[in-house]
């Protein structure tokens, strides 16, 4: 009997250690990892709520429109390449191309960037470029990163690592709740209670 008291005393001793270990090193990273990524969790935060209310007003657009005559080459031999360095260089242009097309009558051409967009309609007869450039300050431009809009791959990439860095501060933030004895019971009620008042707000008041 002593050496299976024994026995399950280690076992029990084992398991506590291992707990232990387990939920400091999720307190742990659930702060510096939380912090090394503070200013994108703050980011995404701050976009999903004036997103959520237009951006307050403060992203309305403003539109510039102006005429530009093309040289004849251009127009007769387009390329996008050509025509965008030239756009660039004309209207002071940094944003990429987002779209080329070429038509019997007319050349479009669309720049887009997080919170601007530059619209060019070539037509080819009299060599015209209309152009209407919009911009829409900073919250257009931290509105269209939250939704990835214009914002290249790398960015597309920053916007999975600030997904996955949520759930890994959610997940290391329950291990570290439940080493809390003294809280844990409370805080599992709230988040149980978080849990169904959101699906009592989606059934209930959400359009399906």
């Amino acid at each position: 009997m002593p050496s299976v008291t024994n026995s399950r005393e280690n076992g029990r001793a084992a398991g506590a250690t291992w707990w232990r270990t387990v939920s400091r090193w999720a307190l742990t990273l659930h702060i510096y990892v939380s912090m090394a990524g503070f200013l994108l969790l703050f980011l995404f935060s701050l976009t999903g709520l004036t997103l959520n209310h237009g951006d307050f007003g403060w992203s309305e657009p403003a539109l510039v429109k102006r005429t530009l005559m093309l040289p004849q080459a251009l127009v007769d031999h387009p390329s996008e390449a050509a025509l965008s360095a030239y756009a660039r260089d004309a209207l002071g242009i940094h944003a990429p191309v987002k779209s080329y097309r070429e038509y019997p009558d007319e050349i479009e051409l669309l720049f887009a960037a997080p919170g601007s967009r530059a619209q060019i309609q070539i037509t080819r007869e009299d060599r015209t470029a209309r152009v209407e450039i919009e911009t829409r300050g900073l919250f257009g431009v931290i509105g269209d990163l939250h939704k990835g809009h214009d914002s290249g791959r790398v960015w597309s990439w920053a916007i999975d690592f600030t997904a996955v860095l949520f759930m890994f501060t959610a997940a290391t933030g329950m291990i570290t709740l439940a080493s809390l004895r003294a809280r844990r019971r409370t805080g599992f009620v709230l988040g149980a209670l978080g849990i169904v008042v959101t699906l009592v707000v989606y059934w209930l008041w959400v359009p399906r």
